[in-house]
């Protein structure tokens, strides 16, 4: 009668041994993962239904706009930022558009809401109609419609509204809406500066968007300079 062999017995014992409680271990490690820290897929969308409660309830509430007045720079960018506030309330993430951005634009195409499309149209971004029956204003000094007139708006936070809707559904921004997103889905900040290289097609000014840039950088003096005067 053969031997048996315990030796061999054991180590394939052992090994199958070492075998179970290596995947035991890698199960607990996965549970555990999985339960304390969710993957990024997972918290996105916990963060998506979030925002869609949070946009629900707000609707529900039906905020008023806010009142858009000022008398100087620094006012001017406090009505903007607002009014934003009250816009963002209602949109979710994906089709926000950063603060600077928004108030850069404003601040250069209607001098600081001091031009006369500003005062008379509410229309802060020159947005202009090729519609002659949309209520509009014509150019200084031109009396007979050119094909063209600037958008009248019912208010100043109208025309913010409808600003962000073109870039958010027009085909000419549709690069703005990919870096915004590839931005979003890499968990970055939106950075304006780098967004406004892709609205070479809101303006035919060739350097439009360094003249963007140099009224965001004048902004963030403002907003500097009053946050310094808060603190005296």
């Amino acid at each position: 009668m053969a031997k048996f062999n315990w030796d061999k017995l054991l180590h394939t014992s052992w090994l199958y041994t070492k075998i179970f409680f290596v995947v035991l271990a890698l199960c607990v490690a996965s549970y555990i993962y999985g339960t304390y820290k969710p993957n990024e897929t997972a918290i996105a969308k916990v963060n998506e239904e979030l925002d869609i409660f949070y946009m629900n309830e707000i609707k529900a509430m039906d905020l008023q706009e806010p009142e858009f007045t000022y008398t100087n720079d620094i006012q001017f960018v406090r009505a903007m930022h607002k009014c934003i506030n009250f816009i963002n309330f209602t949109l979710p993430k994906n089709e926000r558009v950063p603060y600077e951005m928004i108030i850069g634009q404003a601040a250069l195409e209607s001098a600081w809401g001091q031009s006369r499309f500003a005062k008379e149209a509410n229309n802060l971004f020159g947005i202009r109609t090729w519609n002659k029956d949309t209520p509009h204003l014509l150019p200084q000094g031109v009396e007979k419609w050119p094909g063209w007139g600037v958008k009248s708006f019912a208010s100043k936070c109208d025309s913010v509204h409808y600003y962000i809707d073109l870039l958010n559904n027009h085909n000419a921004y549709k690069e703005f809406r990919e870096l915004r997103q590839r931005m979003l889905d890499n968990n970055e900040m939106l950075d304006a500066l780098q967004l406004i290289k892709k609205l070479d097609k809101f303006s035919t000014t060739k350097d439009y968007d360094a003249r963007v840039a140099r009224m965001i950088f004048k902004i963030r003096k403002l907003e500097e300079k009053k946050w310094q005067q808060s603190m005296v």
